[in-house]
C-alpha cells in the first residue's frame, strides 16, 4: 500500500513535467503515528538498528526512469526494543522485509547500520517496513524527543510533532 503523500507526489510530478522536484509533506511522527494507528493492519514501533545490503537499493537510470520499479523488496534485520506501555523496553531481534518505494527518479535511500524508529507492519508472513522518498514508516537517527513523542502517542497522551525529528 502506497501512502497518500506518495500519491500526491506522483500527481505533482506528472502535472509539473520533467523539471519538477519532489514535494513532500513534512515527515513528522505524529502524522505517521495517527495514520498507522487508524490503519486496519497491525504495526509495532521499534527503536533499534536496521541492517541490510545497501547494494540491493534501487538505482535510477535518469535516462530510463520508467525502468525503475515502484517497489523493491530487500531482506533486512532489525535489532532493538519494541514500544510498550512503559517505553521502548521489549527486546526485538528479527527479520524485516523492506519495501523501498520509488516515485519517478526519487527513491527511498536508507542507510544500513544506523539507528531508526521504525513502524513495522506485522502479518502472517512476518514483519515489513515501508520506506518512500518522503520518509514512509521510519525515522532515521531519531532524536530522544522523537522517541518521547512516540511513547506519548502510544499511551494516548498529547501526540504532536516536536523538533528536532532526528539528530
Amino acid at each position: 500500500m502506497i501512502p497518500r503523500t506518495v500519491y500526491a507526489a506522483i500527481a505533482s510530478v506528472a502535472l509539473a513535467g520533467p523539471a519538477a522536484a519532489l514535494s513532500c509533506l513534512p515527515h513528522d511522527l505524529a502524522t505517521t503515528f495517527k495514520r498507522i494507528d487508524a490503519a486496519p493492519e497491525t504495526y509495532v514501533a521499534i527503536h533499534g538498528t536496521l541492517d541490510f545490503d545497501e547494494a540491493k537499493l534501487p538505482k535510477v537510470d535518469i535516462d530510463n526512469q520508467q525502468a525503475t520499479p515502484p517497489e523493491t523488496k530487500i531482506p533486512a534485520r532489525l535489532r532493538g526494543e519494541a514500544l510498550g506501555r512503559i517505553g521502548f523496553n521489549r527486546p526485538f531481534d528479527g527479520p524485516v522485509m523492506l519495501n523501498v518505494q520509488c516515485v519517478g527518479p526519487w527513491c527511498a535511500n536508507p542507510a544500513a547500520g544506523g539507528t531508526v524508529l521504525a513502524f513495522v507492519q506485522q502479518d502472517a508472513e512476518g514483519f515489513s517496513l515501508t520506506l518512500n522518498p518522503c520518509g514512509g514508516d521510519a525515522f532515521f537517527a531519531p532524536a530522544p524527543e522523537l522517541l518521547d513523542t512516540a511513547h506519548r502517542c502510544f499511551t494516548g497522551s498529547a501526540c504532536a510533532a516536536e523538533q528536532p525529528q532526528t539528530e
